[in-house]
């Protein structure tokens, strides 16, 4: 009875992973083109804070840093994606009035640019 209840149990697993791993593969939300500013967040590690500023050049030459995108209509997305993606992003020495595009994406803590 123990091994049968086992067994089971291991079949329930193995369907529930290969029915939720079929999915994974789908995007959830939909492509958009957002134009808006893009803020770099520039760690201060000696206070433990950040500073939000929006840089007036490339700004790949600075320690590793997240970005979120301001859309004009005050819309903040977290930049997230590939290096190939989020590279010319850091590399372009606009970051006012920009154009991203990418998959929008809505969680609980907001909305996140997954860049193409």
């Amino acid at each position: 009875m123990k091994k049968a209840t086992l067994v089971a149990l291991f079949l329930m697993f193995v369907l529930a992973f290969a029915v939720s791993s079929s999915f994974a593969g789908e995007e959830k939300g939909q492509k958009v083109t957002v134009e808006g500013n893009v803020i770099c967040l520039i760690p201060d590690y000696p206070k433990g804070t950040v500073n939000p500023v929006i840089a007036n050049g490339p700004c790949n030459n600075v320690p590793a840093h997240q970005h979120l995108l301001v859309s004009k209509d005050g819309k903040v997305y977290t930049l997230q994606g590939l290096q190939e993606g989020l590279m010319p992003i850091l590399a372009n020495p606009n970051h006012t009035d920009v154009k991203i595009t990418g998959m929008a994406v809505e969680n609980p803590g907001g909305w996140v640019l997954i860049v193409d």
